[in-house]
């Protein structure tokens, strides 16, 4: 009996002090008070991204090469389209992963492995959109909610990786 509570009581502390290791390396967003919901400015929500029509079938277009798969809400399948890249304002191109959701156009995506690039793409959206809403106030993160369209811009700095993405709303709700 003693050989089991000792067990257990190491077994604990093991415990504890890994998760309290795990506990302070995990990041804690603390959210904006003064975050207002913000729009696109008129006339610019984006119908699709980069020329692609939300609800585009897959099918129907050209240069696509399958590049990975979420297996979120049924499977989201990822293409790269040929010659077809985003251009930061540094110059510098980053390749376009477009998400289809059962053979239909749902999301453009860029993703960036560089604070600098993340940079010049913050520059060049916020030029084009205006500043998007702010959630957390210790967070590179910014939201655009429009009548048929969602974006986002966003770097992880644990990660070291940046995120833009424009997604459909008329996609999503068809996906719950």
């Amino acid at each position: 009996m003693k050989r089991l509570i000792g067990t257990l009581v190491l077994f604990s502390l093991a415990m504890a002090v890994g998760c309290a290791h795990y506990a302070d390396n995990t990041p804690v967003y603390l959210p904006n008070e003064n975050c207002k919901l913000v729009s696109f400015k008129p006339g610019l929500e984006p119908g699709g991204f980069d020329g692609i029509k939300w609800e585009t079938e897959f099918s129907t277009l050209k240069g696509m090469k399958h590049s990975g798969k979420d297996l979120s809400y049924g499977g989201i399948d990822f293409y790269l389209r040929t010659g077809d890249e985003y251009k930061l304002k540094n110059g510098k191109l980053i390749p376009i992963r477009y998400g289809f959701w059962r053979g239909k156009f749902y999301v453009g995506v860029v993703i960036l492995e560089q604070a600098p690039d993340f940079e010049a793409l913050k520059e060049s959206v916020f030029e084009k959109y205006g500043a998007g809403a702010k959630p957390f106030s210790n967070r590179e993160e910014y939201l655009w909610i429009g009548k048929n369209a969602t974006m986002a811009l966003r770097y992880d700095e644990h990660l070291g990786r940046g995120v833009y993405y424009i997604r459909s709303h008329s996609i999503e709700k068809q996906m719950n």
